[in-house]
């Protein structure tokens, strides 16, 4: 929680809330903190949250991040926003094939098999990554789209209205460095909303991932912006990770302690996974929709069971067990040596934004905690 002591030093303990467009999270299952109301329950228990604002431009679901940043103020919980990192697009989800049809028993318990029941989504949104740069070797591929400044802008204007203090800027994908061909274009837009934050007071971070430690300095040092450490990526990237937060101490006002795929290897194989079942699914859809047009209702009931199992593959490969466990709960990760050095920073004046990237968690908090309170702290938290 938050701490202050003779030495003035503070740090926040939060977590991050990435389900409020629509209910809808890039990562399955979400995480929440509102959606299963674990924000009313955790409020004594939390500072902040990283809101990550997956929706360009505020074009349709605005209200729902206003409610949240109106419910963050009510609960005395700082709100901090990051701009987009995935762009959400909707598609229909395939009506179960008919109980009358022609199908055979045996197909239809090809695609029911043992899942459990549940209610089936009206539409199932897809999301692929948005970046303002995108470097040149992902140039020309379907998967990455770029982001224009101009959809965070109304972004930035909605946090200055509820007094959020710090906005995240993801940089680029864990792995893939921006060139200089497109840091130039990245500068480009982060002067833009460098200057409309500044406006209001609002510090500009910048997220590691996809952007080398000299590049950071130099865009550091001509905008003034800090950094938002996230050491689940700064393990994919390979990073000596208390080496790089050291060397990189004066410029890191937030830590994330991220759920992440162990190594890129599985990070490009969930995508590709997903992006294939989707095709599949599409396809399915187009062949789907061209029986029924014709009347030939055989035909359709038949593609129908294509149609279906392309959803269900779409929903296995998108579901991702590990994103549930902790770095370092599940040993992937010994964070105690960089919680001890962000300990020695607390102590020394400087303010630090401890992120947990999960659902709230005793267990969590109680390692964060241990390790970061001051010495000379005698209140409670």
């Amino acid at each position: 929680m938050t701490i202050m002591n003779n030495t003035e030093s503070t740090f926040l303990l939060g977590y991050v809330e990435q389900a409020l467009g629509a209910s809808q999270d890039p990562l399955d299952p979400p995480i929440s903190v509102s959606c299963n109301g674990s924000l009313a329950k955790w409020r004594d228990k939390l500072n902040f949250i990283d809101i990550r604002v997956n929706d360009p431009g505020l074009k349709q679901d605005k209200e729902a991040f206003e409610k949240m940043l109106e419910k963050t103020q009510e609960l005395g919980i700082e709100a901090i926003l990051t701009l987009p990192e995935f762009i959400g697009k909707s598609h229909k989800v395939p009506p179960l094939p008919n109980s009358n049809s022609t199908s055979s028993k045996q197909e239809d318990e090809k695609i029911r098999g043992k899942r459990k029941i549940y209610q089936r989504p009206e539409r199932l949104v897809h999301f692929r990554p948005c970046y303002l740069s995108i470097p040149t070797a992902l140039k020309g591929n379907k998967i990455y789209t770029q982001l224009n400044v101009e959809d965070c802008l109304p972004i930035i204007e909605m946090g200055a209205k509820y007094g959020v203090k710090n906005i995240i800027v993801p940089v680029s994908e864990p792995g893939q460095f921006i060139d200089p061909l497109a840091e130039k274009q990245f500068k480009k837009s982060l002067k833009v909303i460098c200057e409309e934050a500044s406006k209001t007071g609002m510090k500009v971070l910048l997220r590691n991932g996809g952007i080398s430690a000299p590049v950071f300095k130099k865009i550091a040092k001509e905008f003034g912006v800090g950094l938002a450490y996230n050491v689940g990526i700064a393990l994919l990237e390979c990073d000596n990770i208390v080496e790089v937060y050291n060397q990189n101490s004066e410029y890191i006002k937030v830590v994330m302690f991220q759920q992440l795929i162990q190594g890129l290897d599985k990070w490009v194989s969930k995508r590709e996974e997903t992006e294939k079942s989707l095709k599949e699914m599409l396809k399915a859809e187009k062949d789907y929709n061209k029986g029924l047009a014709d009347k030939d209702l055989p035909y359709a009931e038949k593609v129908l069971i294509r149609y279906n199992d392309a959803y269900y593959a779409y929903i296995d490969a998108n579901k991702n067990n590990l994103y549930n466990l902790g770095l370092f709960q599940n040993g992937d990760l010994n964070i105690i040596p960089l919680l001890k050095d962000i300990h020695k920073d607390i102590e020394q004046g400087k303010t630090r934004y401890l992120l947990l990237e999960t659902v709230p968690n005793t267990k969590n908090n109680d390692i964060i905690m241990r390790y970061v309170v001051p010495d000379n702290f005698t209140g409670r938290f």
